[in-house]
């Protein structure tokens, strides 16, 4: 078997593949083979007999990627493969907390919320607290928590560390959001990683159990790790130190949200005696391709030395489209996917790439104008619909009857005649006598609730509690069935007599669906030695992620952000919106090391593209009730020309004179004449003396002007005179001073 699948691979892939004691860092470019490192490793570690298949664990960041390893890992290895465990942290964490979650103050049966969950309680704690609104949003709430837990900061030390009222406010928000989260018997998904990795440093058992239960630990994307998972890694390789991670620094992308690059950076530092190889052969990509997405990247200073390269022969040209205006840009891309079409590609070739989700309006227009067949990943989930997170309610309390949260969803959900006032008085009596507010469902007599509300309650509580004692005896789908008949869900929408509330009564049909395909693909995967679960469905869900979801097999062009195509490929890739501001993203607190994580942003969006690359910017936009001009994105000043063919596009917008390459500086002077469009620096020609006008005379408070970083803003103060004036601009994203000199400020009026 060891000849089989140690063929077709290259020296440094084997070579990773082969080494086999102690710490390794695969430093894996774009399209270069990583997954097939990882999954050829440990067939490698299963043929030499370093270790049985079950020691060996695996962990990656979508549900998606770790099916897919372990898919290959079964097509090598036979059946053995099927006991290798191959899963995203946080569904390992929840398995391993539901073995021993005692161990961290909690009940096995527990629920995971996901993040519209976690929002909804948060708010809930927020009007509890009588927090002043907007101080801090619930958004923000919601987003320092997690940060927090990504540091492992409970919220004593958060609290510690508060800087200001807002912080102070957040603390407590926090501990009484975990209090609750607790009472619950509920996870949040950042808790998962924080209560796993608290339990392994306050367990020396335990964690020494688990060290020696998986001696041998792959880590998939590990430039994308947090403090917390790096923690667990740590913990877990333990004192023989038999981690492989893999990753690319240049894709690290995801620091908004967490991520440390630093992880993978001082890899080395971390476990001396650390093999690096890099792999730098790429299998997707034409050589043009990757020389304009080398040429973007190694502008950053806080990266590895590394430069991909191809063996592929030709490759076409990069295409600029440069487009008068947002309309102009979603109808290009349009017309070259039907010429795409035309020329024997299909759909599911293209890929639109955006940097945010609110870009895809005016492409979605285009495409459906066009009869173009399209899917956006990223758009409202299956299971983030109503009806389905009703129903997933109402499941959970099967599982675990302590979820209040989830009760207090759905127990109105159909009509009981339950009001507010009533509903307060439940949870209070309940808190009293030390109970959850499922119990106090069967005594709302002592919460002082009479006639139809105490009798429905009555009713609700009966159903639940009958159908949980079922769960053990009958399968998860006809569980579901029973619960959705006997709380009447499809007969309220049936009453309802639309065509929206037929939709989503398909829905929650469609939904048991899922439980019978979750139940399948358990009985597969295992072979019937793992019995799928209620709980299991549940869990499953409530980790899921967008991309898992992705039908990769539709034949439709797929729209998504950036972000969410890290780890995908395609033959055609447009990636729009390359203006500064947009893309790179700025914001008033942007500094080096969100700039070097756009770069790598960008980086990632040329990489998608196997063989054919197009870019766009539109020098007109329309965002948020507001219409400016835009400046080129600076990423596209790093391209080489000779690499690019610029075309222009102007279907709808009346005039348009779009940007050049290279830089702005040499926009033609006559035609900036003509239009008034005078850009202010001391390098370029056209200061505004050439107009008959002084700086002193053209700058006046009150005027609109566009900044190449921060957009489009107005001049509120002015101090000294010429071009050292210094000038207060507000921004969209804030204030800022400016030294004329040097701001290359574009007057807009």
């Amino acid at each position: 078997m060891a000849e089989d699948y140690l063929k077709g691979l290259n020296s440094p892939q084997r070579e990773a593949v082969c080494h086999i004691e102690g710490p390794l860092l695969v430093l894996a470019g774009a399209g270069s083979g990583k997954t097939k490192v990882i999954t050829h490793r440990i067939a490698h570690i299963v043929a030499i007999r370093a270790a049985r298949a079950d020691q060996i664990l695996g962990v990656t960041f979508t549900n998606k990627a770790a099916g897919e390893m372990k898919d290959r890992v079964i097509k090598i290895l036979g059946l053995a493969g099927r006991h290798v465990r191959l899963s995203t942290f946080h569904s390992f964490c929840a398995s391993v907390l539901r073995q021993h979650a005692e161990a961290v103050g909690y009940k096995r049966d527990f629920t995971i919320y996901d993040e519209a969950d976690s929002l909804a309680l948060i708010k809930r704690v927020i009007r509890e607290l009588k927090t002043p609104e907007g101080q801090p949003s619930p958004g923000t709430a919601q987003n320092k928590i997690s940060h927090a837990k990504d540091k492992l900061f409970d919220p004593g030390k958060f609290a510690d560390t508060a800087a200001d009222f807002i912080e102070e406010n957040i603390a407590r928000i926090y501990k009484e959001y975990q209090a609750q989260l607790n009472r619950n018997n509920a996870f949040d998904f950042d808790d998962l990683l924080f209560s796993m990795v608290t339990m392994l440093e306050n367990n020396p058992q335990l964690k020494e159990y688990y060290q020696n239960k998986f001696p041998f630990i792959l880590v998939d994307e590990y430039q994308d790790t947090n403090f917390a998972q790096y923690m667990l890694v740590k913990y877990l390789s333990g004192p023989r130190k038999n981690v492989c991670v893999v990753g690319d620094d240049d894709q690290s992308i995801y620091g908004w949200r967490g991520a440390d690059i630093n992880n993978i950076l001082n890899f080395e530092h971390d476990f001396p005696g650390c093999k690096v190889i890099a792999l730098e052969q790429n299998y997707r990509s034409t050589a043009t391709v990757l020389e304009a997405a080398h040429k973007v990247v190694s502008k950053n200073l806080k990266r590895k030395s590394k430069k991909l390269f191809t063996v592929r022969q030709g490759g076409e040209n990069i295409s600029l489209m440069l487009c008068g205006d947002d309309r102009d840009e979603a109808a290009a891309v349009t017309a070259k996917i039907k010429f795409g079409l035309s020329q024997d590609k299909t759909p599911a070739d293209f890929v639109v790439l955006y940097r945010t989700n609110a870009q895809s309006r005016s492409l979605e227009d285009a495409l459906r104008d066009a009869g173009i067949p399209y899917v956006i990943v990223g758009g409202t989930r299956f299971y983030d619909r109503k009806e389905i997170k009703d129903v997933i309610a109402y499941l959970r309390l099967l599982i675990n009857p302590d979820d209040t949260d989830s009760l207090l969803r759905i127990i109105n959900i159909p009509k009981r005649g339950l009001g507010d006032v009533s509903i307060e008085k439940l949870l209070k009596i309940a808190a009293r006598h030390g109970i959850s507010a499922f119990e106090m469902m069967n005594k709302p007599e002592e919460a002082d609730l009479k006639g139809k509300p105490a009798l429905e309650l009555k009713k609700l509580y009966g159903i639940l509690n009958g159908l949980s004692t079922e769960i053990p005896k009958i399968r998860p789908d006809e569980i579901a069935v029973r619960l959705i008949e006997q709380i009447g869900y499809l007969k309220m929408l049936d009453l309802e007599n639309t065509p929206e509330a037929d939709v989503r009564a398909d829905n929650v049909r469609e939904l048991v669906s899922g439980i019978i395909a979750y139940m399948e693909r358990i009985d597969e995967e295992s072979e019937g030695e793992e019995k799928p679960t209620l709980a299991g469905f549940l869990e499953n869900v409530a980790l899921i992620t967008d991309i898992d979801t992705w039908n990769d097999k539709e034949k439709s062009v797929t729209l998504m952000t950036v972000h969410a195509a890290k780890g995908l490929e395609f033959d055609t890739v447009f990636v729009t919106g390359l203006e500064d501001g947009l893309f790179p993203l700025i914001r008033e607190s942007t500094d080096q090391k969100d700039m070097e994580e756009e770069r790598r942003l960008c980086y990632v969006a040329i990489t998608r593209a196997k063989n054919k690359l197009c870019l766009s910017m539109a020098g007109f936009r329309r965002r948020y009730n507001n219409s400016y001009n835009t400046e080129p994105s600076q990423f596209l000043f790093d391209i080489p020309e000779n690499l690019l063919d610029i075309e222009r596009f102007n279907f709808y917008s009346e005039f348009f004179y779009g940007p050049t390459l290279p830089p702005p500086k040499s926009y033609d002077l006559d035609f900036r004449r003509k239009t008034g469009d005078r850009r202010l620096s001391d390098k370029e020609p056209n200061a505004p003396e050439q107009f008959g006008q002084t700086v002193d005379d053209l700058l006046k408070v009150g005027l609109t002007v566009s900044h190449h970083k921060f957009g489009v803003g107005k001049i509120i103060a002015r101090e000294g005179k010429g071009e050292d004036m210094i000038l207060t601009i507000r921004f969209g994203g804030g204030t800022k001073k400016v030294i004329v000199r040097y701001a290359a400020l574009e007057v807009l009026g």
